[in-house]
């Protein structure tokens, strides 16, 4: 900020934040004690820019920061049910307490879900946080601290999104899956996975076994399908249609030539691989080995582990 006199840019920034922090406390008007309670204590721009959200889900703020609050008692408390964390209601819950402007935390594009989740965590207890991985070389459990603020400010890049796919006449417009859709692919993924242990452990013949092991792969396959297809938005019709309705995007891809399901595949795994890698170089201090560790952000211990 200038030393003399803020920039109108730097003033219409200013008022923005000051226009959210006193919207947060009008819920509280009349409570003595509101200026006791939180305030936001960061501020973050969303990698998808405010795009691919469902309308009314978010209240994106004209300066493009949404301010993040810490979690209260209450979040700490939520994020240890194993159940909302399980069926996604836990970190939903937490999102919406701790960042206001978002409204319905399931629409969230799945390209803005590690930011969200890394702010409220810096917001809650700071930048660094305690991590500890087993060395390859001689297995030694090695702790130490992570600079969370560097994955933040990792920029994510979203334009392959705006690129369609042609498929002979059509044009296949593609989106990042919401939160939704991909905690409910988790949650199915995990049941079929549960259940071939299941199977495994029963008596049972071979034949009967066989047989239960098809309806699991079978099911695992239509579920393979189904993630790639929930990344269609619309597909465009020479004439300048756009058919939205999932079923008959489903009944097109399913009935289609391999390659429109091969072409949508490559083009997700192009997006994946163009997302920043999160992975945290570190060196073993008892044998001197380098080696990367893959920095995951897995909600149950993401935050338990600064409580």
């Amino acid at each position: 900020m200038s030393i003399e006199s803020p920039t109108p840019e730097e003033l219409q920034h200013m008022l923005e934040q000051t226009k959210q922090q006193k919207s947060y406390q009008a819920d509280q008007q009349g409570n003595p004690l509101t200026s006791y309670m939180r305030q936001p204590q960061i501020y973050i721009k969303l990698p998808s820019g405010g795009k691919y959200w469902r309308e009314g889900s978010l209240n994106y703020p004209s300066n493009g920061e949404l301010p993040v609050l810490s979690m209260s008692t209450k979040d700490e408390l939520i994020l240890k049910s194993p159940d909302a964390l399980i069926n996604g209601q836990g970190v939903v819950d937490v999102i919406h307490h701790c960042m206001p402007d978002i409204k319905d935390a399931w629409e969230m594009p799945i390209v803005d879900v590690d930011t969200i989740l890394i702010a409220i965590r810096i917001a809650s207890y700071g930048e660094n946080m305690d991590y500890s991985t087993a060395c390859p070389k001689c297995t030694a459990i090695n702790e130490y601290e992570i600079d969370l603020k560097q994955f933040l400010d990792m920029p994510v890049d979203v334009a392959s999104y705006d690129e369609t796919i042609t498929y002979q006449d059509l044009n296949l417009k593609i989106k990042p899956q919401n939160y939704r859709s991909v905690n409910a692919s988790s949650l199915d993924i995990f049941e079929q996975q549960r259940l071939v242990t299941l199977v495994d452990n029963e008596n049972l013949d071979a034949d009967e076994k066989q047989a239960k092991f098809n309806e699991i792969f079978k099911k695992m396959t239509e579920l393979t399908v189904r993630n790639i297809t929930g990344s269609i938005e619309y597909i465009e019709m020479p004439d300048g249609n756009r058919v939205a309705n999932k079923e008959y995007i489903d009944d097109f891809v399913a009935n289609s030539d391999r390659s429109v399901f091969d072409d949508l595949r490559k083009r997700q795994e192009k997006i994946n691989n163009s997302f920043p890698d999160k992975s945290v170089n570190t060196t073993c201090p008892e044998c001197n080995h380098a080696y990367t560790v893959p920095f995951t952000f897995d909600q149950a211990n993401f935050f338990e582990s600064a409580s």
